[in-house]
């Protein structure tokens, strides 16, 4: 989601002809809400 969110505000600051590259950093563990959005979001697509 905040990925899209970057791309339409991209598009939106130059007036869709700028661009962007982004590169792979790191993984890191997703504890507290954050966890508990993705656990949730998961299972509303199982059902």
């Amino acid at each position: 989601a905040e990925m899209h969110d970057l791309i339409v505000e991209l598009r939106s600051m130059t007036f869709g002809v700028g661009n962007f590259s982004y590169k792979f950093d790191h993984m890191q563990e997703l504890t507290g809400r954050g966890a508990d959005q993705v656990i949730a979001a998961r299972a509303e697509t199982k059902n």
